[in-house]
């Protein structure tokens, strides 16, 4: 199973969909947005606005992308007063209200409270050495990816995070670009925009109503090693919706919804088949990465060990969801061809983990890694 080669079909599986949608909503759609341009259609605040129903926000989403823009649309400040348009900037302002008029005038933007105009200071987009958009405050409507999570509005922090972790995040990317060159290229393909935010219980994470973008629960200590597990991790989660977009249905005997914990005795504790399922896509391209970092040269004796015990870590998960599912006789054709090729990839690395397993005790460890406390419990220093 070669799934770099038909990549593009897969993409396009998924952008054609958004345009139905769209078109269902939205007669008059493609007057004001390019068909064609398919870049469009992989905006992530476009699967947000599909997931809901007030149609009061796609105006200030394709503000960006139009053809030729509305001379008078309503737009969202968040509660630091900022307006995020997609592909197009920030609005910086002091005001505290949820909604102001934007009156486009060729090149000119002027921002109304009615009939009083409102002074504001326009910042652009920020975007990787890699390309991908750093989204460096959140917008109202995906807001609603948290809050569906159970996380309260106030509790999520994303503004200035950046100025800290940018750097990181770059090099974290060019360690994935280096040492799994092939999983880089699908992530430059469908990996449009990242935000970084501190939250008390939300770990990171990439969602279909959010699609094309990832969340990353960033700590002050984190370093490109971070980056390159956790974009790693939810990039692939985002490569994975894709490639099985259309084909989710064939992948299991069962409907993929069907909650993992009921098959296994354990009502509750698991999520879907198809989710558990997507997470062996992602440790297979966590482990490929972190790998590679073993061998690599130019890592502090801190980073190293770190490299090794992020490994080991997700190795014991690759093993644990390999050993569940081979317990459940649920796969179809294309099920099985994705398990043997998972399979295949641990059985690659599994003599190395098992070598490095006893030299580091994960105790204590959070859903995602945490490097303090791995380093605390094993007594490591620089």
């Amino acid at each position: 199973m070669n799934y770099y080669e038909n990549f593009e079909d897969h993409l396009g599986a998924v952008v054609d969909s958004v345009k139905k949608l769209l078109y269902a909503r939205h007669k008059d759609i493609f007057q004001r947005i390019d068909f064609y341009n398919d870049n469009i259609y992989l905006e992530p605040l476009l699967y947000t606005y599909l997931q809901q129903q007030d149609n009061k926000w796609l105006d200030c989403i394709i503000y960006g992308y139009e053809r030729s823009r509305k001379p008078l649309i309503t737009v969202f400040p968040n509660c630091n007063g900022l307006i995020y348009l997609p592909n197009t900037g920030y609005l910086r302002t002091s005001f505290t209200g949820s909604a102001l008029l934007l009156r486009t005038t060729g090149d000119t933007m002027t921002l109304l409270d009615g009939e009083n105009e409102i002074p504001f200071t326009f910042e652009p987009l920020l975007y990787s050495d890699h390309g991908i958009e750093i989204v460096t405050d959140h917008h109202p409507l995906l807001m609603n990816v948290f809050t569906e999570q159970g996380n309260p509005p106030e509790d999520v922090h994303v503004a200035g995070l950046h100025q800290q972790h940018l750097t990181s995040f770059n090099k974290g990317m060019e360690l994935i670009r280096q040492l799994n060159p092939d999983h880089f290229g699908l992530l430059l393909k469908n990996l449009k925009k990242a935000m970084l935010f501190t939250a008390t219980h939300q770990n990171s994470f990439a969602v279909l109503s959010a699609h094309n973008m990832i969340f990353l629960h960033v700590n002050p200590w984190d370093d490109e090693i971070f980056f390159a597990d956790h974009i790693s991790h939810e990039g692939a989660h985002v490569t994975y919706f894709t490639l099985t977009y259309e084909t989710k249905q064939h992948l299991f005997t069962i409907s993929h919804n069907t909650p993992l914990g009921d098959l296994v005795g354990n009502p509750g504790h698991y999520p879907s088949v198809y989710l558990f399922f997507h997470g062996m896509f992602t440790f297979m391209e966590i482990t490929k990465t972190l790998q590679g970092c073993i061998d690599k040269p130019g890592f502090t004796r801190l980073q190293q060990d770190d490299i090794k015990g992020r490994f080991i870590f997700h190795m014991q998960r690759f093993k644990l969801s390999l050993d569940m599912f081979a317990e459940l006789n649920i796969f179809q054709e294309e099920g099985a061809g994705w398990y043997a090729l998972f399979l295949a990839q641990y059985e690659a690395f599994e003599q190395q983990y098992t070598d490095l397993l006893p030299l580091y005790n994960l105790t204590g460890q959070p859903y995602d890694f945490n490097s303090k406390v791995f380093a605390e419990i094993n007594k490591l220093t620089a």
